[in-house]
């Protein structure tokens, strides 16, 4: 964590509050403990110094330094535990946490399910192209065998088969910023398609030609069959128009 005694820069650097720049010191704490928790390689898991330690380091007062990790345990970064034995320790951000601050923002600017769909089908195809560009050997192998039981699939296994696709190709293209925000997205959009099961059997034959595409590492086809694909997914209804929300 950072020292005062040490060049700044570094994982030991010194953390120097920004007056002037109008953000609240919790915040900039907060900012300096995840650059730390990155620089020194801190794992799922990793406890973080002790209360007096960090007090020490970041030269705060407690009450700064607790609104600082309960914003970083509010974001999903950190857990605390309480008791003895406890404390903060590092939590590995999933892209659930994502869905749920998006969600959050969305519904205060009163962002429609419509809206969202519209922005996830803008990413979609440069995330096909990109899975059929940087895809792996085990990628491609473990997509098509995802290809080969989508004909044995149900109507109440649709749905979740359907996400199942997006997400690997997601996975698949090794984007670092476009994947996880598509996949949130795909999160944020479930309550919009729970209920519709019937539509998404129909729509999952449309997923074996992209695959193929992506299997044979043709990118331009993959985006202009996802292109295609996403104007039909998912099945328009009423409940497209509602505000988002979070449950």
């Amino acid at each position: 964590m950072h020292n005062a005694n040490e060049n700044p820069g570094g994982p030991t650097g010194t953390f120097l509050v920004e007056r002037t720049s109008g953000e609240k010191v919790a915040r900039q704490v907060a900012r300096a403990i995840v650059r730390d928790i990155i620089e020194l390689g801190m794992g799922e898991g990793a406890p973080l110094p002790p209360e007096p330690v960090m007090l020490s380091q970041y030269k705060i007062g407690r009450p700064t330094l607790r609104e600082a990790l309960r914003i970083l345990e509010v974001n999903g970064l950190i857990t605390i535990k309480p008791g003895r034995s406890g404390g903060p320790r590092v939590r590995r951000s999933d892209t659930r946490d994502l869905a749920r601050l998006l969600a959050l923002q969305f519904g205060s600017r009163r962002v429609t399910y419509a809206d969202v769909n519209s922005a996830r089908r803008a990413i979609e195809p440069t995330l096909a192209r990109l899975a059929a560009q940087n895809a792996t050997e085990t990628e491609r192998q473990q997509l098509a065998e995802l290809l080969h039981r989508t004909e044995e699939v149900t109507p109440n296994e649709a749905f979740a088969e359907s996400d199942t696709f997006h997400l690997s190709v997601a996975v698949a293209s090794h984007e670092p910023v476009l994947a996880p925000l598509c996949m949130a997205l795909q999160l944020v959009l479930g309550p919009l398609r729970i209920g519709h099961e019937e539509s998404w059997t129909n729509l999952l034959g449309e997923h074996i030609p992209i695959g193929e595409a992506i299997i044979r590492g043709a990118a331009a086809e993959a985006e202009a069959l996802m292109t295609a694909h996403m104007n039909h997914y998912p099945a328009s209804h009423p409940d497209q128009n509602q505000i988002v929300d979070w449950e």
